[in-house]
């Protein structure tokens, strides 16, 4: 039996999207024509992989098996033909890269800038994309790579079929109106905020470590705000609204700063991360990009460690 890779492509995408409707949407086939191609995939294998006993229609556990497997045979594919297109040494084509906004294009537009000076044949082009979507967007293949972060005190599982590859790392302070208070002192406890309002989205990995942060404090902070951007949430604590985690790499509002306070007994940090597929590791475009990136990521480290330089 010799499995339809194209089937295989369904299945992985109706497990990670949740049903058979986000996956025919996302890959502009109708409905019909997907249960048709998986009805025949679980004929191949003899299996049931899709459980249709509820209105969402998502994998069996034989499914989920089988969707693991897929994710290793398309990341073996795309391997193999990266080492193929490696042999000419021609780096072409087209390499889409995902960039949280405001700190990441401080990394990301110095490198591609010169790759796209150095390999005039490759297209590259840039996406705004969510810190939550990111991964996932890589993963089904819509980006060739994205930067991503790591939270220590708050670990995300890896996702199966991505390599993260570490960039840089930076320090996690707690930003603050100049005019609060509690602005005076360079260092304080996390205790002396447990009744200030908060500014911070649960579903975002800083979010959830904040949270994780009060909690070890013995409080659970009043949140006012859940917005993600960290633009505006640095006019919020400008204007008084509460505070906030803020990353060093984050960068005051022009003609805005606000205070940021080093909060002592908590020494947190966030890893930003390239994430690609394991598959493409080999392409031409993915193998030019990490080093520009590695380069970048080290200027950008010693701007940080000589900031008057």
């Amino acid at each position: 039996m010799v499995l339809d890779v194209r089937r295989l492509i369904l299945l992985r995408e109706v497990g990670a999207r949740g049903s058979i409707a986000a996956a025919a949407q996302a890959l502009n086939y109708t409905r019909s024509a997907v249960s048709q191609q998986l009805s025949a995939l679980e004929a191949e294998t003899g299996a049931a992989l899709v459980d249709r006993s509820s209105k969402r229609a998502g994998l069996t556990a034989a499914g989920r098996l089988l969707a693991e497997h897929a994710e290793r045979i398309l990341a073996q594919l795309e391997l193999a033909e990266g080492q193929l297109r490696l042999r000419d040494g021609k780096v072409a084509g087209e390499l889409r890269v995902g960039v949280p906004l405001h700190e990441g294009p401080a990394l990301v537009v110095p490198a591609v800038t010169e790759l796209r000076d150095l390999h005039p044949e490759l297209r590259i082009t840039l996406h705004g994309i969510s810190p939550s979507d990111g991964r996932q967007a890589v993963r089904l293949g819509q980006l060739d790579a994205v930067l991503a972060a790591r939270y220590t005190q708050v670990p995300e599982p890896r996702v199966l079929g991505l390599h993260e590859e570490d960039l840089i790392s930076d320090r996690i302070r707690l930003a603050i109106s100049p005019e609060h208070p509690l602005a005076c002192s360079g260092s304080r406890r996390l205790a002396d905020f447990a009744n200030v309002p908060w500014l911070l989205d649960p579903a975002s990995g800083l979010g959830r470590l904040a949270l994780h942060v009060c909690a070890s404090a013995d409080f659970a902070p009043d949140v006012v705000s859940d917005i993600s951007d960290m633009q505006a949430v640095l006019a919020l604590v400008e204007l008084g609204w509460g505070v906030a985690l803020v990353p060093d790499l984050v960068p005051d509002r022009p003609g805005h700063p606000i205070a940021r306070i080093t909060l002592e007994g908590a020494e947190l940090s966030r890893r930003t991360t390239l994430v690609v597929r394991e598959g493409s590791m080999d392409s031409p475009p993915v193998a030019v990009l990490l080093p520009a990136l590695r380069e970048a990521a080290e200027e950008l480290r010693n701007s940080q460690a000589h900031p008057s330089e």
